[in-house]
């Protein structure tokens, strides 16, 4: 696996008091970053279709946090879920290290040049290699 980027995972977390939801940033050095330029053309118009695949191996630095299940990760308390990142459809992902600890998604998409939303993810960590082990992140 190349290893090209770092990356800064951007994970939703509800607030009730508010009705809305923050993202809380996590750095995680060392990744493979993929990017794909395209279009996609409708019976009117024509508009950008990037799309993205990173790979996150798990000998990646984390900055000491730890991956929990998006399930486990939406039931913990803003205490707990701190020491955690997870992988979640509608996480925001920003190329780079982000100085954010937390923004809304249109900071993100307004802030930085390579943004980019997840729409699925598979958990490669025991179908591989030991060397090979890793989640697979796509999205646009």
């Amino acid at each position: 696996m190349i290893v090209n980027a770092d990356i800064t995972v951007f994970n939703r977390r509800y607030i009730p008091e508010e009705r809305t939801e923050k993202f809380v940033g996590t750095v995680i050095k060392g990744v493979s970053w993929y990017h794909r330029k395209g279009t996609q053309s409708g019976s009117e118009e024509t508009s950008d279709r990037d799309a993205y695949t990173i790979r996150i191996p798990v000998s990646a630095d984390m900055g000491g946090k730890e991956y929990a299940d998006q399930r486990e990760y939406a039931a913990m308390d803003d205490v707990t879920a701190s020491g955690y990142w997870t992988i979640q459809p509608g996480a925001v992902i920003v190329r780079g290290i982000s100085d954010k600890t937390e923004a809304t998604e249109t900071e993100l998409k307004e802030g930085y040049l390579e943004v980019m939303v997840v729409t699925n993810y598979t958990d490669n960590r025991d179908r591989c290699t030991p060397p090979m082990r890793h989640w697979r992140i796509g999205g646009e």
